[in-house]
């Protein structure tokens, strides 16, 4: 009995992994799709799936940090994913506007090859804004970003810039349900987030 609930608990925990799409595979990252040194990504289509609660992206660049450079699954339950979003005009100021924020630390930079922790990858480094004045709006992580763990993000208001650091993104609308070995099914709601107008 206990073996059952064991594989109920593996199929309905793989399907908090799913994408938008109900993939129960995630998304395969193609070497193609990836600057091959780096692993630097352009294509918009997985971030504006995890990432719409920001607004209109205009563009993106990710890294989805994979140590000795294997490139597997996205979302992935263990590796820091690494995003620069690019904003329609105006956009972090209406999601900054009457928040409490405060002045993030400088950015550190280190080699695509080396594990980051928290440190930025350098392939990003000229998708930055030179002169940002980043700062956060801790109240805004979870609401923005649904991440395995907690989120951080970073914004740059002048150049309608965020920075995003995270474990696992997925949709934030989206219902999550897992069931645990002992058969308890839980249900994972979006938090409630109105976008700025």
């Amino acid at each position: 009995m206990v073996g059952a609930f064991l594989v109920l608990g593996a199929v309905f925990g793989g399907l908090t992994a799913c994408d938008a799409s109900g993939s129960a595979h995630g998304e395969r990252v193609i070497e193609s799709d990836a600057d091959k040194t780096t692993g630097l990504r352009t294509d918009m289509a997985p971030m504006v799936t995890r990432f719409h609660r920001f607004g209109e992206l205009v563009d993106a660049q990710w890294v989805l940090h994979w140590p000795g450079g294997a490139r597997e699954l996205i979302p992935s339950n263990e590796h820091p994913m690494f995003v620069v979003l690019h904003l329609k005009p105006g956009q972090v100021k209406r999601l900054l506007d009457g928040r409490r924020t405060e002045p993030a630390k400088k950015l550190v930079f280190a080699p695509d090859d080396l594990p980051h922790g928290g440190d930025i990858p350098a392939s990003l480094v000229p998708y930055l804004p030179a002169d940002a004045a980043w700062v956060l709006a801790p109240e805004l992580d979870e609401v923005l970003v649904r991440a395995r763990n907690t989120a951080t993000v970073q914004y740059d208001p002048v150049s309608d810039t965020a920075l995003v650091f995270c474990v696992n993104p997925r949709d934030p609308d989206e219902v999550g349900q897992t069931v645990d070995t002992s058969g308890k099914t839980t249900l994972t709601t979006p938090s409630p987030f109105v976008p700025p107008s």
